[in-house]
């Protein structure tokens, strides 16, 4: 299931999806047919249920390209038959019900215990996102609205900046 997880970890850094929302994603949010063909999507769509806003984020082509490996190899019969109403990460317990909040955030968990890592918490993926955002130069307005918009304070606890951050600016400032 290393692929799985893969895919899990990579849409979670790539979307700032909560582990709710990405263990409610099923095969239409992520094929669609193009010419007769199955592809995958160029665009995630979600209704944030905290806020009830609607988001929209494009998905990279390695993303993509990591779903369609994903789906072909573990949903080949559904694929074939275009039936993508099938939940992305299913529970083994059960049809078509998706995996449990715990178990997504158990995957996420041993994955970074196995890279060294010792805190991850379940907005780890949504700080790694938020985090990388900020360090291209991407605007707080922005990232906000990227996060289905959240409030300023809670923007910059996520991108991290410390008072080590604040004290460098204001030296630099040196007026």
């Amino acid at each position: 299931m290393g692929q799985r997880n893969e895919l899990l970890f990579s849409i979670g850094i790539n979307t700032a999806y909560r582990i709710s929302h990405l263990r409610r994603l099923k095969l239409s949010d992520v094929l669609t047919i193009s010419r007769d063909r199955v592809i995958a999507k160029y665009r995630l769509e979600m209704k944030e249920q905290k806020t009830g806003m609607h988001n929209s984020i494009i998905i990279s082509n390695k993303l993509r390209k990591l779903g369609m490996e994903y789906c072909n190899e573990l949903f080949s019969y559904e694929v074939a038959n275009r039936d993508f109403d099938y939940y992305l990460f299913p529970s083994q317990k059960g049809e078509n019900e998706p995996m449990k909040r715990q178990t997504l955030w158990e995957i996420l968990s041993n994955a970074a215990m196995s890279m060294g890592l010792k805190t991850i918490v379940s907005h780890s993926m949504r700080k790694t996102f938020v985090y990388f955002l900020y360090k291209n130069g991407t605007s707080i307005e922005i990232i906000q609205e990227l996060l289905t918009p959240s409030s300023q304070r809670e923007t910059l606890r996520y991108i991290g900046i410390t008072q080590e951050d604040k004290v460098t600016v204001v030296i630099s400032l040196d007026l």
